[in-house]
C-alpha cells in the first residue's frame, strides 16, 4: 500500500505543485490588491477550474486517465477554503467549488483521453497508408515482372516457330520416303546403259 502511494506521489508530484502554487499562492497576491472580492469570485469561477481541468487533461494525453487526480484540486482546495476565509462567506458555495473542481478534473480527464485515443488512431492510420501503398507498388511491380516473362515466352515461341517452318525449297531439294527410287529400278537403268554402250562399240 505504501509502495502505491509512493507511486502515484512521484506521478502526481509536478501536478500537485502546480495545482498548490495556484490554489494556495494566487489569493494571497489577490489579498494585496483591491476589489480583493471581485478577484476572489474570479479566481474560484475561472482560474481554479480550468488548473484542475489542465492539469487532469494533461496527464491523461501523456500518461492514462487515473481518477486519484481528480482529487488533487478538491483536497487542496480544503486548507485555501480555511487560510482565506472562503468558508467563512459560505459554507454551502465553498462545498460546491469542492464537487465543481473534482467534476472539472474528471472530465480534463476525459478530454485528455480522447485525444490521446484521437492521436494513436491518427499514426495508426498513417502506419497503415504507408504499409498499404507500398504493397501497391509491390503489386503494381509484379505485373511488370509477369509481362516481360510473357514477352519473353512470346519470342521463344516465335523462334521454335520460325525454326519448325521449312523453306520451299527444301521440298524441291530433298525427295520424301515415298519419292526415293527403288534399289531394282536403278538397277535395270543401269544394265540399260551398259547394254547401250556395249552395242556402240560393236
Amino acid at each position: 500500500m505504501e509502495d502505491f502511494f509512493e507511486k502515484k506521489l512521484k506521478e502526481f508530484l509536478p501536478y500537485i505543485i502546480i495545482i498548490g502554487a495556484v490554489f494556495l499562492a494566487l489569493p494571497a497576491i489577490l489579498m494585496l490588491l483591491k476589489n480583493r472580492v471581485v478577484l476572489n469570485q474570479i479566481v474560484l469561477l475561472g482560474v481554479f477550474p480550468l488548473t484542475s481541468f489542465g492539469c487532469c487533461a494533461h496527464y491523461a494525453y501523456v500518461k492514462k486517465s487515473d481518477l486519484y487526480l481528480t482529487l488533487v484540486a478538491p483536497i487542496i482546495f480544503i486548507p485555501t477554503m480555511f487560510l482565506y476565509g472562503f468558508i467563512r462567506d459560505s459554507l454551502l458555495n465553498s462545498l460546491i467549488f469542492l464537487v465543481s473542481y473534482f467534476i472539472c478534473g474528471y472530465i480534463g480527464l476525459t478530454v485528455g483521453e480522447m485525444i490521446s485515443g484521437k492521436a494513436s488512431d491518427d499514426k495508426a492510420e498513417n502506419k497503415g497508408g504507408r504499409r498499404t501503398s507500398g504493397s501497391r507498388s509491390r503489386q503494381r511491380r509484379v505485373p511488370r515482372h509477369v509481362d516481360t516473362t510473357a514477352a519473353n515466352e512470346e519470342s521463344v515461341d516465335d523462334l521454335v516457330i520460325e525454326d519448325i517452318e521449312m523453306p520451299e525449297s527444301f521440298d524441291a531439294v530433298h525427295t520424301t520416303a515415298d519419292e526415293t527410287p527403288s534399289f531394282d529400278s536403278t538397277m535395270s537403268d543401269i544394265d540399260s546403259i551398259l547394254a547401250e554402250i556395249h552395242s556402240r562399240n560393236e
